[in-house]
């Protein structure tokens, strides 16, 4: 990771694994902008078709980060794709639900939460498989 960076990216088969470093608020809101921006060029690889981001490093985030988050999840379902979090903490995860971005399939911006990167990552297989 280089200096200013504030993801880990990963590929795993066709999922991109976005994982964010440190606490959110601390990011300027051009490093979030870039940081989106770096993620949408990576989903737009023709071997990316799913999204997961893992929260494993995170304590907390700001209205900026849930903004991204609305936009990947729309990007990634654009192009046939599913979104899905992992790792999130109690708080994070009510603040998300509050929002009502959490599994509400009524919109195409909300994501899918599972306890672990070893469920979210067979929940992206599954959706390949349909």
């Amino acid at each position: 990771m280089s200096e200013g960076e504030i993801f880990v990216f990963e590929q795993i088969e066709d999922v991109l694994v976005l994982t964010p470093i440190g606490d959110l608020f601390q990011y300027r809101f051009e490093a979030l902008r870039s940081g989106y921006n770096d993620t949408y060029r990576k989903l737009m690889d023709e071997s990316i078709k799913h999204l997961l981001i893992d929260f494993q490093s995170v304590g907390h985030f700001g209205s900026a980060f849930i903004g991204m988050l609305i936009k990947l999840a729309k990007a990634v379902r654009t192009q046939g794709g599913e979104a899905a979090l992992c790792g999130l903490t109690p708080d994070m995860k009510d603040v998300l639900d509050n929002l009502m971005l959490l599994e509400n399939v009524k919109t195409d911006f909300f994501w899918v939460p599972l306890p672990s990167r070893a469920e979210a990552l067979e929940f992206l297989k599954s959706k390949a498989a349909q």
